[in-house]
């Protein structure tokens, strides 16, 4: 809007200094030449009473020169000596005498100064003539120019909904319907790009809940196995359970994602918790070569325990693949008073994991999907605490912050 009323502003005083200048030049010609016409014309009226007076025989006395003054209006004085012209004067000779015919007198300037007031009254009556037309000039030039530019912000902003008035005459109406065109078009790679998110989004979904659920399915399907084999075995029910376990956390993580995580805080160990999903991945970590330990004295924390577990399986879990192939892997849950520490003696995390903390679908493992962490530091935000990733060798992170 401030804009809007600059260029008003603009236009008004371009149109109203053209005004006033041409105004300006106009008086100051019709008074030029106003002055140049009655300084000629006392001149020739001089000069027709020199003429006057010579054919006439009549000698230039002061009571003739009175006469001539009550009939022209002009004063007429004698010479002794010709002189050159004063301004607002003329001279003639009659009979051997220089005659001095002052035109510019005190009822000439009288009128001049009434000419020059009807010229100004007439100029600023005029002037404010010119600014009444000089506004609703701007105001119409204005408008089209105003509505281009207040279409344009909104388009920059984002809101694209509503079309672009085409509006004045020729270029700004083409103008227009160019910018009305850009719209369209915008529009157009938006809800493409919007597909295109969506479709993305979904295929890596697909890809994240395949290649999550597989590896407990194959347990499950193990455990089937020797339990047929070897039926009443507890360790293979045991198996069976602890896998269907972990897959229930597995799709609870994805709903979690897609809807939002609530939690139900109540006293929680932190060594039995520890101990529950070193007992449930031992069977990975033996299979990787990873030795899995837990150290540190046993804390009570206000915690929900199957969100709390969730978290430390994900990353308990990461660290295990992070470090299998090392001589001597080993994952370390350290136990602390407002929370845990997990260390592997793994390569560590890269300076794009550590920068972009929390967020899916990042990954530097080939087959990881990213979610693992995005859902350890949704569940501790969820409990007020935080993740980190301290600095040292290998991999660190720890959940700190539980009351």
């Amino acid at each position: 809007m401030a804009a809007g009323r600059s260029l008003r502003a603009k236009l008004f005083l371009g149109f109203a200094g053209l005004h006033l200048g041409l105004t300006l030049a106009a008086g100051g010609t019709a008074w030029t030449w106003l002055h140049a016409r009655q300084q000629a014309q006392a001149a020739r009226s001089a000069e027709g009473i020199g003429r006057v007076l010579a054919q006439g025989g009549f000698s230039p006395s002061p009571a003739i020169l009175a006469r001539m003054e009550e009939l022209t209006g002009y004063e007429f004085r004698l010479m002794d000596l010709p002189s050159p012209p004063r301004p607002g004067t003329v001279q003639v000779a009659v009979a051997g005498r220089n005659i001095e015919v002052v035109w510019d007198t005190l009822e000439n300037r009288r009128e001049a100064r009434e000419l020059a007031g009807m010229i100004a009254i007439w100029s600023a009556a005029g002037a404010l003539a010119f600014a009444l037309v000089a506004v609703l000039l701007a105001r119409r030039l204005a408008r089209p120019v105003e509505a281009l530019a207040r279409a344009a912000r909104e388009i920059g902003q984002g809101t694209w909904e509503q079309p672009v008035p085409v509006v004045g005459t020729t270029e700004i109406a083409a103008l227009a319907r160019d910018l009305d065109g850009m719209r369209r078009r915008l529009i157009d790679l938006d809800q493409a790009n919007r597909r295109a998110e969506r479709l993305g989004t979904l295929g890596l979904f697909a890809a994240t809940i395949a290649h999550e659920v597989r590896n407990p399915l194959s347990a499950v399907r193990l455990g089937v196995q020797m339990q047929g084999r070897n039926p009443g075995n507890p360790d293979h029910l045991a198996l069976i359970l602890g896998e269907l376990d972990r897959l229930d956390l597995i799709i609870d993580g994805i709903l979690a994602y897609a809807k939002g995580l609530t939690v139900k805080c109540q006293p929680c160990a932190l060594a039995d918790l520890a101990e529950g999903v070193r007992q449930l991945l031992q069977r990975q970590a033996e299979h990787a070569g990873v030795l899995v330990d837990i150290t540190g004295p046993d804390h009570q924390v206000q915690a929900d325990p199957l969100r709390l577990r969730q978290l430390l399986l994900n990353l308990v879990l990461n660290a295990i693949q992070a470090c299998q192939g090392q001589d001597e892997a080993r994952v370390i849950i350290a136990l602390h008073a407002d929370g845990l520490e997990i260390t592997d003696n793994g390569p560590g995390f890269p300076d794009h994991i550590r920068s972009g903390l929390g967020q899916p679908f990042r990954s530097d493992r080939a087959g990881g999907t990213g979610l693992g962490l995005h859902l350890a530091h949704a569940i501790a935000t969820a409990h007020g605490a935080s993740l980190t990733i301290p600095d040292g060798p290998g991999g660190r992170i720890r959940l700190g912050g539980l009351a």
